[in-house]
């Protein structure tokens, strides 16, 4: 299907409100691809693009009963695709936030240190480290640096002790500095910032 006029939308908008899977493929037919190039355009990313179509699709069929057929189901269409990527670059923002603060929290300047740094190199490094610590050190560490929660919130959540916590925290902070002074990190000016234990 390449082209859709209005009447022909409007029964297959009433056909996805009454559950009809057809009615549904059918508009997916028509805007899965528009949708498609549309998130493109924004993220620059295949995968994130199609997974944006999903998710708007997948909210569509979720949805359908509350769908209003007297506005225009495709800026409904769109305006929902538009939003989830404004998710997108939140969530993207916070990972990197997140991970900024961990690298300021780990590495401390050296006159050793050469001049220069690849920083989003050093970003997926960070990643890789955290990936590789042991899982309760990466899952408090998470809750610390990303959803910035205190040590006491964390030991409530996992039924452990505070200080338990800190010293998976403590170790997990270690793990980082070793992992990266390992990789021989050069040329990194960050203030050192200590991991602080909230109570």
């Amino acid at each position: 299907m390449t082209t859709i006029d209005s009447h022909i939308e409007h029964v297959l908008v009433s056909g996805l409100k009454n559950g009809d899977a057809e009615s549904f493929n059918q508009l997916f037919r028509y805007y899965g691809k528009k949708l498609y190039f549309f998130a493109y355009g924004y993220l620059k990313s295949r995968e994130e693009a199609e997974e944006v179509v999903q998710e708007v699709f997948l909210k569509i069929w979720k949805s359908r009963k509350l769908i209003n057929q007297e506005l225009s189901f495709k800026a409904y269409l769109f305006k929902i695709a538009y939003n989830h990527i404004q998710e997108l670059f939140l969530k993207i923002s916070r990972d990197q936030a997140y991970k900024h603060e961990i690298l300021n929290s780990s590495v401390s300047y050296s006159a050793e240190m050469e001049e220069r740094i690849d920083y989003h190199s050093l970003l997926e490094i960070t990643e890789n480290i955290i990936n590789q610590l042991p899982p309760r050190q990466k899952e408090i560490l998470l809750y610390k640096r990303k959803e910035g929660r205190s040590v006491k919130e964390i030991a409530d959540i996992l039924g452990i002790s505070p200080k338990t916590v800190e010293n998976h925290l403590t170790e997990a902070l270690k793990r980082l500095k070793e992992g990266l002074a390992n990789e021989k990190i050069a040329g990194l000016i960050f203030f050192s910032l200590f991991l602080s234990f909230e109570k």
